[in-house]
């Protein structure tokens, strides 16, 4: 293994870089969370000044969700810039985290 392989995993065994690492991993899905609740509920794209994302991880998770094909961007409206819609695979990851009771507790 090199010096920057070995670096690396030194560096993930601090609990800074694993409290990153598990945010890279939550945020999306809090984030697909909340979109799709308010989808459900007004059956509209959901407007980007309605979204809690501010810092760069939320931006992340904004883009990984994009990229995931679990949600569309659509052109905003009068107060906003974009929107997002959750595609199906996005309302079907929804609806079983919240069989599961996530977002609950």
């Amino acid at each position: 293994m090199g010096a920057y392989e070995d670096l690396i995993e030194k560096l993930k065994q601090t609990e800074a870089v694993q409290q990153v690492l598990a945010t890279l991993e939550k945020e999306p899905v809090t984030l697909l969370h909340a979109i799709c609740k308010e989808y459900e509920v007004s059956n509209e794209p959901v407007p980007d000044h309605h979204l809690l994302v501010s810092g760069y991880l939320k931006e992340v998770a904004l883009r990984a969700l994009l990229s995931a094909g679990l949600l569309e961007r659509q052109p905003g409206g009068k107060l906003t810039v974009h929107a997002y819609k959750p595609t199906s695979a996005g309302m079907k990851y929804y609806r079983r985290l919240v069989n599961e009771g996530w977002g609950s507790k």
